[in-house]
């Protein structure tokens, strides 16, 4: 898989788990929002779970907890909508 694919792909996949977890970037404003922003592409852009990560968004998931095998499944915690 080509690098620019990868990407594209892991970055695709956060917006949407960030989507469907209710994790809303908004709610860390300033430094604390890019430093959330850029942990969560670093670890998911090394993540190698990709795989589980697509077929779990395929599965329509929503409102709900990230699951166990996303590396930003804590992190995505503190941010959430409904919290």
């Amino acid at each position: 898989m080509g690098i620019l694919k990868h990407a594209n792909d892991h970055m695709h996949y956060m917006g949407e788990m960030m989507r469907r977890t209710d994790t809303d970037p908004s709610k860390a404003s300033g430094p604390a929002g890019e430093v959330f922003l850029r942990g969560s592409i670093v670890r998911c852009l090394f993540c190698k779970h990709g795989e589980e990560c697509r077929e779990w968004l395929e599965e329509g998931n929503t409102h709900c907890d990230a699951p166990a095998f996303c590396r930003n499944a804590g992190h995505f915690e503190n941010f959430r909508d409904n919290r």
